[in-house]
């Protein structure tokens, strides 16, 4: 006997672990994978045909950038998604994008760019289409006569950079020739900003939040715990998580990162769709508006922060009364104990500018905006991190357009105020038309390598007519601005008094064209029709009113702000032809609105009537 053990048998006779077992073990490894893959599976085919249910029975919206218009039109047959931010919100309603159709493919000789950002780019809080984005469509129309420029407004309020990289990434289904990114004040608060309520943690996984927020699956649960009040509270009061936020601390270092890298990926989303982006600058209101979060500084003992706060006080009272000089020793003394409050500085660059030293206070009132904790208006090191990343890129069709610097430039010696804004970033329509200019001279110049014909910019009147901007719009949008004020945190601003009267004073003066008949029919309007449909709803005031002459001038205004609406025609149709003589105009906008929505019954009814007057003559 040799000592070892036996080899297991199996019960046909055979040795365990033998050539002939190999099959069934391979056979149930293959089948236990299968199983595991199948668990996986299972459920992500389940969720995708309640997905397509759910479409199919048009529960919740499609929320991406680019849809289809319903009803098979013959004209215009994609348009910017209204919808589109619910998917950066979760379901909350803002306002933007510009619903504008366009055509796709792009049709030959159209130069199509697309402008992405916040509310500025949005035009808030004026409608989108007296927003820069439409001037600069005006201005390179009138350059460039053997071709149509098309400029799509993608802004939407509250946004930040996570979000503007997103719709760089749809915006490239548009076709466009060209993308503008004009973005930076809302980095701290918007959608998974560091600062932000809405934010997604981690922020890497926000791409992933957003795709889940597009379904409807995600929609119809999400709809089950929505919260309507807080829906319906102002985004600039819900979103900010905290409204002191250091330039030193963690969270101001985290937002300067994570604006680099979106505008990073916008870089590469763009270079890799081959399309050229131009990179801009923001601007803010330096000398027009105070800063909102201010502090005694904190690291004093208490006998200095005493004296601080005398020296300070002396000196604001003094700035009150306009007695720069005097002032500003008081206040430079108040600087030499402690330099950590944005409103010191602010008033120095008051009295700075007052004694007309305008370097001095332009170099005050950047400091007190970058000190401000509150951080709605983008600090100046984000302008740094624009050029960085536009710059270093080895790309020839990344282009770095310092709009922020260039305004700054063109308004001469004193910093940017509220000759250029309505509030602390909401350009005014004299922003608008300022920065659509520069955007003009680079696109004309750097983009296209053209020269820019100064006789071909149309002046101030027909420019206004251009855009049908009524001066209804200038008090629309003054009062929207004051309502700003009058909401948390802005209304904790230090001079917000003096901002108020300031607009005030200006909607009275704007009032003032105005004869008194119209000024109560305006008085009478919602702030939604002031906001959103001015045209529309002053005609429809003086169509109620039998007075067809004043109804007829707001449709054509209305035409030329929002000439891809089918509602917009045929108002106009209607107004035509309850007019003599104005037959033809009728049945041209009649079959506007017809191939723009087929289905669109009073515009069939009106061009049957039309017709069968024609018939009859």
């Amino acid at each position: 006997m040799t000592g070892d053990a036996p080899t297991p048998k199996t019960n046909d006779g055979k040795a365990s672990g033998s050539p002939a077992d190999q099959p069934l073990k391979e056979s149930s490894k293959r089948r236990r994978w299968c199983f595991r893959l199948a668990a996986i599976a299972l459920p992500v085919l389940i969720l995708a045909i309640v997905e397509l249910l759910l479409i199919a029975f048009g529960v919740g919206d499609d929320l991406n950038l680019v849809i289809d218009v319903p009803g098979k039109p013959t004209a215009l047959r994609y348009q910017v998604n209204p919808l589109a931010e619910k998917g950066y919100f979760g379901g909350r309603e803002l306002a933007g994008p510009e619903p504008r159709r366009f055509e796709l493919p792009r049709p030959d000789g159209v130069y199509r760019i697309v402008v992405v950002g916040g509310s500025t780019v949005l035009g808030f809080p004026y409608p989108p289409e007296l927003a820069f984005p439409r001037q600069l469509e005006v201005l390179l129309n009138q350059q460039n006569t053997g071709q149509r420029f098309e400029v799509i407004n993608t802004g939407i309020i509250a946004i930040n950079s996570f979000s503007v990289a997103d719709i760089v990434g749809q915006a490239v289904a548009m076709e466009p020739d060209l993308i503008i990114v004009h973005t930076g004040h809302n980095e701290f608060y918007g959608p998974t900003g560091v600062a932000s309520t809405d934010s997604v943690a981690p922020q890497a996984a926000y791409s992933m939040a957003v795709k889940a927020r597009r379904t409807r699956l995600f929609q119809l649960v999400a709809g089950c715990f929505a919260d309507d009040e807080a829906n319906r509270t102002n985004a600039m009061e819900s979103l900010p998580a905290t409204v002191t936020i250091p330039r030193s601390g963690p969270l101001f270092q985290q937002a300067e990162s994570c604006y680099r890298s979106n505008l990073q990926r916008i870089v590469d989303t763009t270079s890799s769709a081959g399309i050229p982006v131009v990179l801009t600058t923001v601007a803010s209101n330096l000398s027009g508006h105070s800063p909102v979060s201010f502090h005694v500084p904190e690291q004093l003992a208490d006998k200095d922060r005493e004296r601080w706060l005398t020296s300070f006080n002396r000196g604001r009272e003094l700035t009150a009364t306009a007695s720069w000089t005097e002032a500003l020793t008081h206040l430079e003394s108040a600087k030499t104990i402690s330099d950590d409050s944005s409103l010191l500085f602010y008033r120095l660059g008051q009295c700075l500018e007052g004694l007309e030293r305008f370097d001095e206070s332009r170099e005050a009132f950047e400091l007190a905006r970058d000190i401000d904790g509150c951080r709605f208006r983008a600090p100046s090191s984000f302008g740094g991190i624009v050029r960085d990343v536009a710059t270093r890129s080895d790309k020839s069709n990344i282009f770095f357009a310092d709009t922020a610097k260039q305004l700054a430039t063109d308004a001469g010696p004193r910093a940017l105020g509220s000759e250029l804004f309505l509030e602390h970033v909401h350009y005014n329509l004299v922003g608008h038309r300022r920065l659509a200019s520069l955007l003009g001279h680079f696109v004309q110049a750097d983009v296209l390598g053209r020269e820019w014909d100064e006789a071909k910019v149309p002046a101030d009147a027909e420019f206004d007519a251009l855009l049908g901007l009524l001066p209804e719009d200038r008090i629309s949008g003054l009062s929207q601005a004051l309502r700003v004020l009058n909401v948390f945190p802005m209304n904790e601003t230090f001079d917000a008094a003096v901002h108020a009267e300031e607009l005030i004073a200006k909607i009275k003066q704007e009032l003032g064209v105005l004869d008194e008949a119209s000024q109560q029919v305006f008085a009478d309007l919602s702030l939604d029709d002031m906001m959103t449909r001015l045209a529309e709803a002053l005609g429809d005031h003086y169509r109620s009113e039998g007075d067809l002459t004043r109804e007829l001038v707001y449709r054509r205004c209305d035409l030329i702000r929002r000439p891809w609406n089918a509602d917009v025609h045929f108002r106009a149709a209607r107004c035509f032809a309850d007019h003599k003589g104005e037959r033809a105009e009728a049945i041209q906008h009649c079959r506007r609105a017809l191939a723009l929505d087929p289905q669109h019954a009073a515009a069939k009814k009106l061009l049957s009537t039309l017709g069968e007057g024609a018939k009859q003559r």
